[in-house]
């Protein structure tokens, strides 16, 4: 019958004349064959054909009766269908009350149904009864909500209807252009599904809105087109509003006549559907037509019969006034105070948790006003429940203590394990396990039941049921809410409990856990000092760059952190395949280094080695067996170690940690201890991080030999390159003068042979004499000042060279000293064609040391020849000096070469930074100057450049270091 029911349903609104019957006939056949479910079904479908037709009032009487069938079988699903089809029939009528009755309890059995179609209806329904009422927000407030369950849920027929609803929402606030455009949406959706009662509603409304914008025409075409449409599908309640809507036009347009005759199609519509709005407004317009074309009697008439019918709407949705005035019987208690009464009642923490929540439920039967309250725990990990208080009116057959099975209730487990959202049941017999409630609450006659879970730390455990017996409840928001606040309360004295449970075992455990927290409070003091003892340590290690002084500190600090009797560090030698033991303590006594073979497979060091994980042995004769043989027994201890006569130390307890970087293993560090148990997990933890600052120390220390020695090799190198440079000077400006002695000696041999020619053969005559006694005389003249020329210059080089091969401190005078390492230069710089000015006083005296002067000033005529002169002729250099007080003075040098670049600049006195690298460049010239001119000579140095500009390098050294 199913498949049948869905074949009617899809002809329903092309046929629906032919479906009303055919649903009729089916309902009839599913009866006949005791299917109630089908015929059911059946009803609420026709129920929508009706609708359309303007028929559906002549089904309330059935809906009804078939509504109690529902319940009666525990049919909740149908059951949910039928009352929004009474909501509808009542809302039509203008009955409110009903039918927000029929459609709240529609929505509560929604949420157990899970009929989103069914939900979804009953919404918009709430809505449109919030916009008949005049509350906008609150109507926008439903038809949203259920917009946004239709983003779940694709039914062009819903989401038309929303749109519509929402739009004579924002009609009737102003909003025009908003309600257009969920109108046209509306209409899309409509034709998108051929819902054509909803084409017609939403061209309709667009006629409305036409008509508010003073576009009448178009109002009238859009009107009359929504009345050819209604009138293809039947929606006689459409045929109604649209006729009012041409009525009101004809009455601006004082076509009195024309709009008596359209009102009046329009009264006898509404009175065939029942609808007592549109029959209040057609008599309501009748009545002034009348007035105007000036028939009193009839326009008395239709007066009359208008206040009849809103006095009726009246009635029929008349808010219950008398519960505002019960608020204020001081004889009575309103729920709501009581309820806070129960949640401020102090008592109820020094109560036993029996007490407390017997108490809770008989407030909670108070406030609630309910026949049955019982509080049900989970027991058993859910499998069973268990009854801890009840309250109740009426003889209860469940007692305090009572248990049920899931094994014996099934259906009811699921629906408490399910349970998210407070469960309101208004009619007992659409309770998914209502046959089970009902062995439950034997005797009890239960008609409605809400049911609340309860939860501690977002945990259910267990369900508090507040039940009604023989009358029907219908559950309201506000007993919901109070429910859930009364389990909330519950969770919170059975929380209270649980902490004072806890609070008690902790109580009784202080006593014998004193001792225990003492103990570990030192263990944690002793924990967070070594911590601050290690990391203080690491630093100290790893800052120093010799091994000896490595080793001696970490000595020191190891045999302070634990009881140690023997300290060893080994040193790992891959390419002899040994451990070398150069520090090796015992009792404080430093032993004698020695070594250890890496094939010997009964060593622990060399297990520590090849497997690069620490040893831990608390008592060697039983753990020795993991690490070696039983002859490594006897080579605990080396004979090396260990001076002639001296006693041997045999030690039990061991720890090894290998020293291990970046996957390379240094070696190893080892404690040991004549005594067994004498070191604990956290000894081998501090030794392990010790090792890794020893080899992070090591490392630096290795690296930092590499360093010196590399760099001691290129200052080598430089000093040489300075030596070279100073010979190289040398020979240039001696040459000069030793070459004019030799060219005098040269012609003096000459002239001196021609005369002892003639002298030999008596030609010689006094002119002669006297010319060979004058030559004579200017050779002699020449030779005295050349050979005191080049004297003076090795005076000055050999002065020049002791300094600079020397670290000797003497005063010396700033100009003198400057000139003669100058004089060493000359040479080279006239070669290249550049030029140096000297401007120093000639009174300044400087107590330091001249050779380390001499380099730095060396070192910057190099860098301009070198890096500012390059690919320039005729460069420019000059070196100046000033007093500026009596103890400092100011010495640049400058040159107009191509200057340094930033990014340069930033890093010349880094170690091994050149621009000529691969080019006889070393990268150590500046950092040497830097050196001495800040350590040895007590000064500061500062660099100034821009590229293509020169370079400016500014001295300030002290007249008197020390001082």
């Amino acid at each position: 019958m199913n498949e049948a029911l869905q074949r009617i349903e899809h002809c329903a609104r092309r046929h629906p004349l032919l479906a009303k019957v055919m649903f009729e006939r089916l309902e009839l056949r599913a009866r006949n064959a005791n299917d109630i479910k089908i015929a059911l079904n059946a009803l609420a479908r026709r129920f929508f054909i009706e609708e359309r037709l303007g028929q559906a009032v002549q089904l309330i009487n059935q809906l009804e009766a078939s509504l109690q069938e529902a319940e009666a079988h525990h049919l909740p699903y149908q059951a949910g269908r039928l009352m929004l089809c009474i909501g509808r029939i009542r809302y039509t009528q203008g009955i409110y009350k009903e039918s927000i009755r029929y459609w709240t309890r529609c929505i509560d059995l929604c949420k157990i149904t899970h009929d989103a179609e069914v939900h979804i209806e009953a919404r918009i329904g709430l809505g449109q009864i919030y916009d008949a009422l005049g509350d906008w927000e609150t109507g926008a407030r439903f038809h949203l909500d259920a917009g946004k369950l239709l983003e779940k849920f694709d039914r062009p027929y819903l989401k038309s209807k929303q749109a519509i609803n929402l739009g004579v929402n924002s009609l009737n606030i102003g909003q025009i252009e908003l309600a257009k455009t969920l109108f046209e949406q509306a209409r899309t959706q409509a034709q998108r599904g051929n819902i054509k009662e909803y084409i017609a509603e939403a061209q309709w409304h667009l006629g409305i809105i036409a008509h508010k914008q003073g576009r009448t025409e178009l109002a009238l075409a859009e009107i009359e087109q929504a009345i050819r449409l209604a009138k293809t599908c039947g929606y006689e309640w459409l045929l109604g509003m649209a006729a009012n809507s041409i009525g009101e036009i004809y009455t601006e347009q004082n076509k009195y006549q024309e709009a008596i005759k359209v009102f009046s199609d329009a009264l006898a519509h509404a009175e065939y559907i029942e609808s007592r709005h549109q029959k209040a407004h057609c008599c309501d317009a009748l009545s002034r037509l009348h007035e105007k074309i000036d028939e009193p009697h009839k326009a008395l008439h239709y007066a009359r019969l208008h206040h009849q019918f809103n006095a009726e709407i009246a009635e029929l949705t008349v808010v219950d006034k008398f519960r505002e005035l019960r608020e204020y019987d001081l004889s009575r208690k309103p729920p709501v105070e009581l309820l806070l009464d129960l949640s401020s009642d102090s008592q109820l923490e020094e109560k036993s948790i029996e007490d407390a929540l017997s108490h809770i439920a008989l407030s909670a039967r108070a406030i609630l006003q309910v026949d049955i309250v019982v509080l049900w725990l989970k027991e058993s990990e859910g499998q069973r429940l268990k009854c801890v208080a009840t309250a109740a009116e009426i003889s209860l057959s469940i007692k305090v203590g009572a248990a049920i099975e899931q094994s014996q209730y099934l259906k009811y487990f699921q629906v408490v394990q399910s349970l998210q959202t407070p469960n309101a049941a208004h009619d007992i017999r659409l309770h998914p396990a209502a046959t089970e409630l009902s062995e439950i609450y034997t005797g009890c006659e239960l008609s409605s039941i809400l049911e609340v879970s309860v939860r501690i730390h977002g945990e259910q455990i267990g369900v508090i049921s507040f039940a009604n017996c023989k009358q029907p409840r219908s559950w309201s928001r506000e007993d919901v809410l109070f429910g859930s606040h009364i389990a909330n309360l519950i969770q919170q004295v059975m929380s209270h409990d649980e902490y004072k449970q806890a609070q008690n075992k902790l109580e009784n455990r202080v006593t014998e856990r004193t001792k225990e927290l003492q103990q570990q409070t030192e263990l944690l003091r002793t924990a967070h000092n070594n911590i601050f003892i290690l990391s203080e340590l690491g630093r100290e290690i790893t800052s120093q760059l010799n091994r000896e002084s490595i080793m001696s500190t970490l000595y020191h600090h190891v045999i302070r952190l634990m009881p140690a009797e023997a300290f060893s560090i080994g040193i790992y030698k891959p390419e002899h395949d040994s451990i070398d033991f150069p520090c090796n303590i015992v009792h404080g006594n430093k032993q004698l280094p020695y070594h250890r073979d890496m094939h010997d497979p009964d060593l622990l060091s060399v297990w520590c080695i090849k497997h690069r994980r620490e040893i831990y042995i608390n008592d060697i004769r039983e753990d020795y067996i993991h690490y070696i043989g039983l002859e490594g027994l006897d080579k605990l201890t080396s004979s090396e170690a260990y001076r002639e006569n001296e006693e041997r130390f045999h030690p039990l307890s061991f720890i090894y940690a290998p020293l291990i970087i970046k996957g390379r293993i240094l070696g190893l560090i080892s404690v040991q201890s004549s005594g067994v148990h004498a070191f604990e997990r956290m000894h081998v933890d501090m030794l392990t991080t010790l090792a890794a600052y020893t080899a992070v120390a090591f490392d630096n220390a290795d690296t930092y030999q590499q360093l010196s020695s590399a760099q001691q090799l290129l200052m080598s190198k430089e000093k040489l390159a300075a030596l070279g440079a100073l010979v190289a000077g040398i020979a240039h400006e001696i040459n000069t003068p030793l070459g004019n002695c030799l060219l005098t000696s040269t012609t003096l041999k000459e002239q001196t042979s021609r005369f002892l020619t003639q002298l030999e053969a008596g030609t010689l005559k006094r002119s002669g004499l006297n010319h060979f006694t004058s030559a004579l005389s200017e050779a002699n003249d020449m030779l005295t000042r050349n050979l005191l020329t080049a004297s003076e210059l090795v005076s000055s080089f050999k002065q020049v060279s002791v300094d600079q091969t020397s670290q000797q401190r003497r005063e010396f005078n700033l100009q003198k000293t400057s000139q003669e390492i100058i004089r060493t230069m000359q040479g080279r710089i006239n070669k290249q064609g550049h030029t140096l000015d000297i401007d120093i006083p000639d009174e300044i005296m400087i107590d330091s040391y001249p050779g380390p002067y001499g380099q730095v000033i060396t070192n910057f005529i190099n860098n301009a020849l070198v890096h500012g002169f390059e690919g320039i002729e005729h460069g420019r250099m000059r070196l100046s000096a000033e007093v500026i007080n009596a103890d400092y003075i100011r010495i640049q040098f400058t040159d107009n070469g191509l200057g340094i670049k930033g990014e340069h600049l930033r890093r010349i006195f880094d170690p091994f930074f050149t621009t000529k690298l691969g080019q006889g460049g070393s990268g150590l010239g500046m950092n040497i100057v830097h050196n001495i001119v800040n350590d040895l000579l007590a000064g500061t140095i500062e660099v100034e450049s821009e590229v293509g500009h020169g370079t400016r390098i500014t001295l300030v050294l002290p007249t008197h270091p020390d001082e």
